[in-house]
């Protein structure tokens, strides 16, 4: 067995081998990812799916299926990049120029849509197969144009050069492949991508039928897809859906009728049968693969990775196994992957053709796990459950000796790692011993002179302690200082401005005074003028008095005009003829009168008014003379209010002199602090220079000692150097260089 092995080893070392397995394995974790999102997406729980249906739940799903585009949607690019730069590296030529021929070659075979775009179909696991030939192809292709350069001048940036050197390499590669594509689709209806599944389908045409020998030609061929990094199950599609795709129809409207699952025209072969009894944990029947791991591994990378992928089996997405361990490519596993499928197929198979379990007659979702998933798709019985149970104990069977196998390889690898490790140690704590035995007269040395460097350093911390309490006293005298400078200058500035706002106050009341004076004297001026306008008044009124008396001698002569005249009329009455003439007489003086009367009404009446008015006027004289004696005294008050703030600030003006005196004295003072911190100065100055020159001793001393640690730096990296040359022959199964030729590597 292991001779086989062995062969099957050398086999499988070739650089395409080698490459593709590089390939598959560093994409694992998109893988993962992939399937981490399917699995959500897809896990057949009722309550995880109604979850699903809300609308952060629809939020998730929308994520999830992102992801799922961004990671297994797209495997087949993610492979013909990885592909192409792993084998470019074989070939020793740019990694990056070789994955992008790559990847661009394999776009230009895939099938388009109808709008011109590619169908997503030929990006995923689906176009494995395409994606694997096509990036060898290709890559061959820029190997062989590679010879064809443009050579420029080295001056150029580097990325400059590999641009030309690369440039009819990628083109003419990338153009050959999609010429041959062309004149293929142009030839035949069907591009190259097309018919490379096209081909591959006609292989397995045989399995057409649904028979039990075509359902295990089937089964053999999904999986020896799946053994080269092909997604068989999409390769295999078409010719199931062919050979028994209306199968798990008429079984689900037969078992609708009768309710018996055991019916025996009830078709055994359908899809439903081989995702429920066969491709358990998925192809390969990977749930087995897991278990056995579980079992009997001792390798810390299978049974990690059995963990890992354990819980993402249980719902038929296997992944993480086939890429991890790996099964792909994998010829340890490969009799296992093929055989345990095969046989559980022709166990079920025979389990239902004797009675012993009941045929399927629904169909289950395929991530439902398993036990669960055939229960269910029998219709409800325990036999689907049990048959599903004896073939993962089948196929444990069947994988554990060749886990088993896988196991001890793995383990003697780490073992091999743990003892390199373990031997890297020892070799690594013999140089340090021997570099602290050729050392220890240095850090004798070294000890001796950290003993005077430290007698050094603690009187130089002495010196710095009181220095820095100095300093300390010398920055609060200063701090004060400067306070007080601050004070007094702001004192200074406060009075120089009070002067001014005196200075300008003085003269504002010198001004009000002069005022003062001035409304003093227009008073006066009009108190003597109001004492006149009475004095008329008066004089007025005793004028109107003495026409009043002439008035009353002359109503007093109208009176006895009047009474003459009324003799003159008596008389001239008497008189008869001879007095007509002087009763005409009468009749005028008795006329003049009464005018003579009422002219002395109207004068009356006129001086009447003339004595309410100057009543008036002597009464108002004598309020204006009340107002115009109490406005002076309201002005003497003043006046002599102006004096008292003249003399007032006479005194804050002799204040403030004594102040600035004082301020004088004040900065004197300051003076002389200042002069004695100067003096202090100089000393800490000096202080500082003897301390300088001692740091200088001591910054020799310094010196010297770092010398000696460079010495033992370098002594510790070539110790360093030699430890990993050691590490690297220990892996490589080569003779240890020699010393010499280490140091030339250090170098």
């Amino acid at each position: 067995m292991e001779n086989i092995l062995q062969a099957a080893d050398r086999l499988f070392q070739n650089r395409y081998i080698i490459s593709i397995k590089k390939a598959f394995t560093i994409t694992l974790p998109v893988i993962i990812l992939g399937s981490i999102a399917s699995l959500i997406n897809n896990m057949p729980i009722d309550i995880v799916q109604a979850g699903l249906s809300t609308p952060v739940g629809g939020v998730i799903r929308a994520v999830n299926g992102a992801v799922w585009l961004g990671s297994t949607a797209i495997m087949a690019i993610l492979i013909a990049w990885t592909l192409g730069y792993y084998l470019g590296k074989e070939y020793q030529l740019n990694g990056t120029l070789s994955a992008l021929t790559s990847v661009s070659a394999y776009l230009t075979i895939c099938v388009t849509t109808a709008d011109g775009g590619i169908s997503l179909s030929r990006l995923g696991s689906g176009g494995l197969f395409g994606a694997i030939l096509i990036a060898i192809l290709a890559t061959e292709l820029y190997r062989i144009f590679s010879r064809l350069k443009i050579n420029i001048s080295e001056d150029t940036p580097e990325e400059v050069q590999q641009m030309f050197a690369a440039l009819f390499p990628v083109m003419l590669s990338v153009f050959c492949i999609a010429l041959t594509n062309g004149i293929i689709l142009m030839t035949s209806g069907k591009g190259a991508d097309e018919w490379i599944y096209t081909g591959l389908s006609f292989l397995f045409s045989a399995a057409d039928g649904g028979g039990l020998l075509g359902t295990l030609f089937l089964v053999f061929g999904i999986h020896i897809f799946w053994f080269f990094g092909i997604h068989g199950g999409n390769v295999m599609d078409s010719i199931m859906v062919s050979a028994f795709g209306e199968n798990l129809i008429h079984n689900t409207n037969l078992y609708a009728s009768n309710h018996d699952a055991f019916d025996g025209q009830l078709a055994i072969i359908s899809k439903g049968f081989l995702d429920t009894f066969v491709f358990m944990g998925g192809a390969g029947t990977s749930l087995c693969i897991i278990i056995a791991v579980l079992i009997i591994a001792r390798s810390r990378y299978m049974r990690s990775i059995a963990k890992m992928g354990g819980i993402f089996a249980v719902f038929n997405m296997n992944e993480i196994v086939l890429f991890g361990f790996p099964v792909i490519l994998n010829p340890i596993l490969l009799i296992p992957f093929l055989l345990t499928p095969l046989a559980i197929t022709l166990v079920s198979w025979s389990a239902m053709s004797l009675g012993l379990a009941a045929r399927v007659v629904t169909e289950v979702h395929w991530a439902m796990p398993p036990l669960v998933s055939g229960y269910l798709a029998t219709g409800g019985h325990l036999s689907g459950s049990i048959l599903q149970a004896l073939n993962i104990a089948i196929g444990i069977l069947i994988y554990l000796p060749f886990i088993r196998l896988m196991d001890r390889r793995e383990v003697q690898k780490e073992a091999l790692k743990d003892d390199n490790t373990a031997l890297l140690k020892n070799t690594l704590n013999t140089v340090v011993e021997k570099i602290h035995n050729s050392t220890g007269e240095i850090n004798g040395e070294i000890t001796n002179f950290s003993i005077v460097l430290e007698s050094i350093v603690g009187d130089l911390n002495d010196l710095s302690a009181q220095m820095q309490k100095q300093m300390q006293l010398l920055h609060t005298c200063v701090e004060y200082i400067q306070t007080i400078d601050t004070s007094v200058g702001n004192t200074d500035n406060s009075i120089k401005i009070v002067l001014q706002n005196m200075e300008k106050t003085n003269e504002v009341s010198i001004a009000g005074a002069q005022n003062m004076q001035q409304t003093m004297q227009k008073m006066e001026e009009i108190f003597f003028s109001t004492q006149k306008a009475n004095e008329l008044s008066g004089q007025l009124n005793m004028r109107c008095r003495q026409i009043e008396e002439i008035l009353e001698s002359i109503k007093d002569i109208s009176r006895k005009t009047n009474i003459l005249s009324l003799n003159a009329s008596i008389e001239a009455s008497r008189a008869g003829v001879h007095g007509k003439g002087f009763s005409v007489v009468a009749s005028n003086i008795e006329a003049l009168a009464a005018k003579t009367v009422r002219s002395v009404s109207d004068i009356e009446g006129l001086l009447q008014g003339m004595k309410e008015d100057t009543s008036d006027m002597i009464e108002q004289s004598e309020v204006s003379l009340r107002q115009v004696e109490t406005g002076r005294q309201q002005v003497i008050d003043t006046n002599e209010l102006f004096g008292e703030i003249v003399q007032n600030i006479h005194n804050i003006q002799a204040q403030c002199d004594t102040v600035f005196k004082h301020s004088g004295e004040v900065m004197d003072e300051l003076q002389q602090i200042n002069e004695q911190i100067q003096t202090t100065s100089r000393f800490f100055v000096e202080t500082t220079s003897h301390t300088s020159k001692v740091a200088e001793q001591v910054r020799d001393k310094s010196d010297a000692s770092k010398k000696m640690a460079q010495k033992l730096l370098r002594l510790n990296e070539e110790t360093s150097l030699l430890a990993v040359n050691a590490l690297e022959s220990l892996e490589s199964g080569e003779e240890p260089a020699s010393n010499e030729t280490q140091m030339s590597r250090g170098k």
